[in-house]
């Protein structure tokens, strides 16, 4: 299993976890514990609430 926002698994949340986010919000396509791990709210739906939060972990902000 990925660590949450680590969608591509090397390991690290980083700037090409959201780039394939934002592919897949794009119309492109993600499966297994890359989706799991890109759906960071667990809404069951990939957008940009994800790759806000994403983006957010990647500055170390919790978001609250």
């Amino acid at each position: 299993t990925n660590d949450i926002g680590d969608v591509n698994e090397d390991g690290t949340v980083n700037i090409l976890d959201i780039v394939l986010v934002s592919n897949a919000v794009l119309g492109g396509s993600l499966s297994g514990c890359g989706l799991e791990a890109a759906d960071m709210n667990s809404d069951g739906t990939l957008n940009i609430l994800d790759i806000v939060l994403i983006a957010n972990a990647i500055l170390g902000n919790s978001g609250e």
